[in-house]
């Protein structure tokens, strides 16, 4: 009898193929066999993390890096950014998604967007200009005090939406926002289904029904499958959408994506190295980031460093509620201690809220200083602080928070070196407390840490985003830190309003200038973005916004 072919190849020409290309790579010849080695990308590409969501996956309500990424992958806004791009704020970095162009007046105070037509919802229905004043109505009007329609003040900067035809939108700010596109592709404006995202109330997890449990699907992906076990993700999956406006781009390059989350680093570590992921990403740790890029098995990528952490002071808490106190422990910090020994170099000590190498940044807190004991002893050593003076003999006690499920990289051994360096001063004690992501989430919300360590990628790239949230007394309400500043609101209000880059980079830096004066955070390192991925794996862009973009992802099979 005949063997059966395939592609007119006889099984015995194939086998007897690979015989010789065993033999030849055994003996350190590279060799290429068309017919025998796969082509083109994967069907599916497995992500494993540590990281998790935080709340859910509604854009009136996620506020945080990976629930913004799964929306990012689900979701679509009227304007992205461009992948790779260094700046990621104006002109050519902007780049059209849902609307084809746009248009603004001279004084920056209205913006004409003409929308993409024959776009479709998951159900048929053809996206419109109605649903773009709906999604922005709808979270301005939610205004969950922990989302980012508050966090960001979408209704400090935005007047109204008007519908001006069925493929034409205006909106009408209160202000000349400088940053406004790129506001526009931040993945809180991205436009939700009104069929699954109710006009006065947002999408929450529902266990075992994933559609039920997002309002987008005008992104690369829909979502399939989220399994959640004690507020702790387990898997996600994403399957291609065939509806996606740009499906007909070859978008997205992989048609499934999986996303297991890990216990810790080690575990992610040992998935990616023993190949039970393609993609590592969040969080590894330093030292197996410089030890995987020995191996020959992986691939390292590194990207722009625009995340930063920050220490954040409880103002009703005493003593924290004195800015003195808050200043004699920001100036024990060691940032070199920190971004050493943690970070193996990887970060950067950081002295503002705003990251080094963006507009308006200054050096404000070296005012304070690195590891400045004299200055903490001094300043403590008052006996008109609460509880004061501290001295050696009588410290100042600090309950520091931290999380510890991955959500931040390697918190607890931040938590170590912190309380080293304060500890050096001589009159603070530091008692160290855990907790995993969702309970450490929630304790924020109870205003009951008295010092806490947080992180912040940006929501948009614009100096205003690494300001606004935290130091306004309305945007800064999702922090729970209680700091108020009339002084520093109306500061925040003229920078946010002036679109001259000169006059904005003197209030940044009168802005940064009281921040130190009151110190209600103080900022610690800005780190890179990093990912392994096995060496076939293409397409990974890791630049200033930070996103990752499922949807160019891909796999040589």
């Amino acid at each position: 009898m005949k063997s059966r072919s395939r592609r007119g190849v006889s099984n015995t020409v194939i086998i007897g193929a690979a015989v010789i290309i065993i033999i030849l790579v055994a003996a350190g010849i590279y060799v290429y066999y068309p017919s025998l080695v796969p082509t083109g990308p994967k069907d599916t590409l497995i992500m494993g993390t540590t990281d998790s969501i935080e709340s859910g996956l509604d854009p009136a309500l996620a506020y945080d890096f990976f629930g913004w990424e799964i929306i990012q992958a689900t979701g679509s806004g009227l304007v992205d950014i461009k992948a790779g791009t260094p700046n990621g704020a104006t002109g050519s970095d902007i780049i059209p998604a849902l609307a084809l162009n746009w248009s603004s007046t001279t004084d920056g105070l209205h913006w004409t967007f003409n929308l993409r037509q024959g776009v479709k919802y998951i159900d048929g229905t053809e996206f419109n200009a109605t649903h773009v004043k709906y999604t922005f109505d709808r979270g301005m009007g939610i205004a969950d005090p922990d989302g980012p329609f508050v966090g960001i003040g979408y209704s400090d900067i935005i007047d109204n939406v008007q519908v001006v035809s069925k493929y034409q939108v205006k909106f009408n700010l209160k202000i000349p926002f400088s940053a406004f596109l790129s506001l526009m592709a931040a993945q809180a404006s991205f436009i939700v289904n009104p069929k699954y995202a109710p006009e006065d109330e947002v999408v929450n997890y529902v266990d075992g029904n994933a559609r039920a449990s997002y309002p987008m699907d005008l992104g690369p992906y829909n979502l399939t499958k989220w399994v959640r076990t004690a507020g702790r993700e387990q898997e996600i999956r994403l399957a291609a959408n065939p509806n996606y406006w740009n499906a007909s781009g070859g978008f997205p390059k992989t048609k499934n994506i999986i996303i297991k989350f890990y216990s810790d680093a080690t575990a992610l570590r040992l998935a990616i190295e023993g190949g039970e992921v393609d993609i590592a990403f969040r969080q590894l740790r330093a030292s197996d980031i410089n030890d995987l890029k020995t191996k020959t098995g992986v691939k390292v990528w590194e990207g722009t460093g625009a995340f930063i952490q920050y220490m954040v002071f409880q103002e009703k808490i005493k003593p924290f509620d004195d800015a003195r106190v808050r200043r004699a422990v920001a100036a024990a910090i060691n940032r070199t201690a920190l971004t050493q020994t943690v970070f193996l170099g990887q970060a950067a000590p950081l002295y503002s809220m705003i990251p080094n190498g963006m507009g308006g940044h200054t050096d404000a807190f070296k005012t304070l200083g690195d590891a400045n004991y004299t200055f903490t002893k001094n300043t403590l050593n008052d006996k008109t602080i609460y509880g004061g003076p501290y001295n050696s003999t009588h410290k100042l006690v600090v309950d520091l928070w931290y999380e510890i499920s991955g959500h931040y990289p390697q918190s607890a051994d931040q938590g170590l070196v912190l309380k080293n360096s304060l500890e050096a001063s001589g009159v603070i004690k530091v008692n160290l407390n855990g907790l995993d992501w969702a309970a450490y989430r929630a304790k924020r919300g109870t205003e009951s840490m008295p010092v806490y360590i947080y992180g912040w990628y940006p929501d948009y790239v614009d100096p205003d985003d690494y300001i606004y949230p935290f130091l306004h007394s309305s945007g800064g309400s999702w922090l729970h830190l209680n700091y108020n500043s009339t002084q520093m609101d109306k500061l925040i209000g003229w920078a946010r309003g002036n679109t001259t880059a000169t006059a904005r980079n003197s209030l940044y830096a009168q802005i940064q200038t009281l921040m130190v004066q009151d110190t209600p955070m103080v900022s610690l390192y800005q780190s890179s973005a990093w990912a392994v991925t096995k060496p076939n794996v293409k397409g990974v862009y890791l630049d200033i916004t930070q996103n990752w973009r499922h949807w160019l992802v891909y796999a040589e099979g």
